[in-house]
């Protein structure tokens, strides 16, 4: 069982490839619960080709911040949240935690309700809380064991996943009709119904892993691979796994003509010798999908309160998945679409300063990241009382005329008017957020970043009064391999 929290990954542990990277990114996505965003376009009166275009277009444009963002792990040797906050502050990066739980919360849900769903229909018996009672514990499981018990799975799901995908266009292609759709229109025309599908099928799916990416990635070690690979191997997991099962998804839906619900039309629509299919592709595909999120949603919370252990962490959060999975059960389909669109439009301005940051900051000194861990306060992170003022302003500016131009199935914000009609939210926010980042926090000449190569968990600066001096405090207890 893994029990390595959020402190700086030593070197003797950052054994991990650059393909290890994808193949967890693309397996803990191929799943039914990923295909449901390839259903929610459908159900929003699009076409096979109109999904299929809103859905690469929108990935495409999140892998653009996604990508990127993958170096903050490497470079730290930490998760994501906790480097960022050498952008926002040692405690500003409790912005990054609150928006990476909310995010996991989300997706974790949407995965044990898909799982649940898929016994429900194939099996039957009605609406059963104890199937997904049953999957959370089996998820929360993989999750407390942590990374490489989810490595390992991640990599046996791929092959089956691609069976049943398979196995699903031969079952499913003498139904499906290209020029099929399942009723008007969701928003005013064409080109905003296609926007919405880009944010909730295509962009939404990168941005869920810009504040988690750094998870995995802080197992890849900078002196044997290089950070062009990194990016790569980001790239090709996120999109083969966000990509491939959502037109899974939009094919299913079609061929089953399933509009207001996905799976038991799927299920009453397929041929017999396919529902097993059904069956283990909802079951075995929530694990990564689910387990992956929810071991983000552990370190989130150890990073939060320190004294708090990842595994005590992780059992929490997913007793408060099931309570949100059985509020929004019975309205999942306007739940999904809401949350996407809201929490969109939050992390892109989040990712933007992230990326201008890692971009503008020479590297990343380990000691002062981690400051907080030890109850102490100062160094180069601490800004004001460990907020950095001007990104978080950025960031609250970006995120608030966002929302103001968000436009769903159930809110539309009063700047809709004045860009046309369309809902150009994520760009307002992240342009907006990025530019007064650049203005508020001009580059200084800073001091060289200590080499984390040689120095690992020397704590930063200074202890609170009274706190005794300790062995870790007095030297360098963590000197790296070359």
């Amino acid at each position: 069982m893994e029990t390595h929290g959020v402190a700086s990954m030593p070197e003797h542990r950052r054994t991990t490839r650059p393909r290890t990277v994808a193949a967890v990114l693309a397996g803990s996505n191929l799943s039914l619960s990923a295909s449901v965003f390839g259903w929610l376009p459908v159900t929003y009166g699009l076409s096979w080709w109109q999904v299929v275009t809103a859905t690469i277009a929108g990935t495409v444009l999140g892998l653009l911040m996604a990508a990127p963002l993958a170096l903050l792990g490497y470079r730290s040797g930490t998760s994501s949240t906790v480097a960022s906050g050498a952008f926002f502050g040692v405690r500003g990066r409790l912005l990054s935690s609150a928006i990476g739980m909310v995010l996991s919360l989300g997706y974790v849900a949407v995965a044990v309700w898909t799982a649940g769903e898929a016994v429900v229909a194939v099996v039957g018996g009605g609406d059963q809380p104890l199937v997904h009672l049953a999957i959370a514990l089996v998820v929360t499981g993989l999750a407390v064991f942590g990374f490489d018990v989810l490595t390992r799975l991640n990599r046996w799901l791929i092959p089956v996943m691609a069976v049943t995908f398979t196995f699903g266009v031969v079952a499913f292609w003498d139904d499906f009709d290209v020029t099929w759709t399942a009723g008007p229109y969701v928003m005013d025309g064409a080109a905003g119904t296609w926007i919405l599908a880009l944010v909730t099928a295509g962009l939404s799916g990168p941005v869920a892993y810009v504040t988690m990416l750094g998870d995995f990635t802080r197992y890849v070690s900078p002196l044997r691979h290089r950070p062009g690979a990194l990016m790569t191997a980001t790239a090709a997991g996120l999109f083969c796994g966000l990509v491939v099962p959502a037109l899974f998804g939009a094919f299913l839906a079609i061929a089953a003509r399933a509009g207001d619900s996905y799976l038991p039309a799927v299920v009453a629509a397929a041929p017999g010798w396919y529902a097993p299919f059904i069956l283990a592709g909802g079951v075995l595909g929530s694990l990564g999908a689910a387990g992956v999120p929810l071991y983000n949603m552990g370190l989130e919370l150890h990073g939060m309160w320190p004294r708090l252990s990842r595994v005590t962490g992780t059992t929490l959060v997913a007793a408060a998945t099931l309570g949100l999975l059985f509020l929004g059960r019975h309205t999942m389909q306007d739940a999904v679409t809401g949350f996407v669109v809201v929490l969109t439009v939050v992390t892109v301005p989040w990712a933007v300063i992230a990326l201008i940051g890692h971009l503008r900051s020479g590297g990343y000194d380990v000691r002062d990241l981690q400051v907080h861990r030890k109850g102490g306060t100062g160094g180069r992170y601490w800004f004001t009382g460990g907020w950095n003022r001007p990104a978080l302003l950025a960031w609250l500016a970006g995120a608030a005329v966002g929302l103001l131009d968000a436009d769903s199935t159930f809110y539309t914000g009063p700047l809709v008017l004045l860009t046309g009609g369309y809902d150009v939210s994520y760009l307002l926010a992240g342009a907006l957020s990025g530019g007064l980042y650049v203005l508020l926090s001009p580059r200084e000449k800073q001091e060289p970043v200590p080499d984390w190569r040689q120095v690992y968990y020397w704590p930063a600066v200074r202890l609170p009064e009274g706190k005794p001096e300790t062995a870790e405090r007095q030297h360098a207890v963590a000197t790296l391999e070359p």
